[in-house]
């Protein structure tokens, strides 16, 4: 009896065992099928440093939707920092010497200055890191590519808009974002070569150091100073917004035109209340979206041109409620 009360303990044992066995196999060879899915690991860690994020508002954080939506897709990770003013070059070098420190795999960047940022970008491929720029280029040859406006183009647009906008005899003022900066340079040198007159039709041109608050009040000292500036033309956001408010702030409007560079909601506003008479404007959440997704393929071995050229479009008054302008204004507000 005993015997028997033995074999049949030991059997029940044994297919205990067998049971907690087979469970353990289940669990670690069937995908943990038994627990929640973990996050997999970003693939790639990618830091991304801009010209500013808080000034001009509207534009950095456009393109900064396109990174974080890229990033997203692709499973990456970009870390986004940039000095509290785009002519702050000196702090936007510490960042990139900062972010090499980190070893991560790819820098995307929007270079402050187009020669002061070279040496720096030279530490960043010296160090084996990729290197991709963003909306403003540098002149050194290791970035692999650049994402961004044709900026000359842009300069042409400004140039075609100026000459409808006054007679030919009229004298412009130009206010531009920071004077080293790229897209300053290319779009003032597009605008002078390519507006009537040439460069003799420019009575002032001042820079604001990306600050909208210099702009308006550079922009009144260059009003005063040369009362026969009959329009003026923003080569950015900031300095647009600065134009706008000191041509109300002294009572000009009707008198002096504005042509202006980006679109955001103050600027619309500036349109509708016809301060602004046509603006011309980029394309931000591709540029950020385009530079993480040319980044990770050349990350993986693919190849990518060496320039990708988001676009610009002109936008006047009666062209801005269509449905394309306003998606492309709007990227993130549903246009039925």
């Amino acid at each position: 009896m005993k015997m028997m009360f033995k074999r049949r303990y030991f059997l029940l044992l044994a297919a205990l065992v067998c049971c907690f066995g087979a469970l353990l196999f289940f669990f670690f060879h069937e995908g943990r099928a038994l627990l929640p899915e973990e996050e997999p690991a970003a693939r790639y860690n990618i830091q991304v440093i801009f010209k500013a994020l808080a000034n001009p508002p509207d534009f950095w954080r456009v393109v900064e939707q396109g990174v974080q939506s890229a990033a997203a897709e692709y499973g990456v990770n970009c870390e986004v920092t940039a000095p509290p003013m785009e002519k702050d070059v000196d702090r936007q070098i510490e960042l990139v010497r900062e972010a090499i420190a980190r070893h991560p795999d790819a820098i995307i960047l929007a270079a402050s200055d187009y020669e002061r940022m070279a040496p720096v970008c030279r530490e960043v491929t010296d160090a084996g890191i990729l290197l991709v720029t963003v909306d403003s280029d540098v002149h050194y040859d290791g970035r692999r590519c650049f994402v961004g406006t044709d900026n000359a183009a842009m300069g042409r647009k400004l140039a075609e808009l100026v000459d409808e906008a006054v007679p030919p005899g009229e004298k412009i003022g130009v206010m531009g974002h920071v004077e080293g900066a790229r897209t300053a340079v290319e779009r003032r040198d597009g605008l002078l070569e390519n507006v009537a007159g040439g460069p003799d039709r420019v009575a002032a041109l001042d820079y604001c150091d990306g600050s909208e608050i210099l702009s308006r009040q550079r922009t009144k000292e260059m009003l005063l100073a040369h009362p026969e500036i009959r329009c003026m033309v923003g080569l950015n956001e900031s300095s647009a917004l600065g134009v706008a408010n000191a041509i109300r702030d002294l009572g000009l409007e009707g008198e002096v035109g504005l042509i202006a560079c980006d679109s955001s909601e103050k600027q619309i506003q500036f349109m509708e209340q016809g301060t602004i008479q046509a603006f011309v404007i980029q394309n931000p959440f591709n540029m950020g979206y385009l530079s993480v997704s040319n980044t990770v393929s050349i990350l993986q071995g693919g190849t990518v041109p060496e320039v990708v050229n988001t676009d610009s479009v002109i936008i006047k008054k009666e062209d801005l409620y269509k449905k394309e302008n306003q998606k492309l204004m709007f990227p993130f507000t549903s246009v039925e």
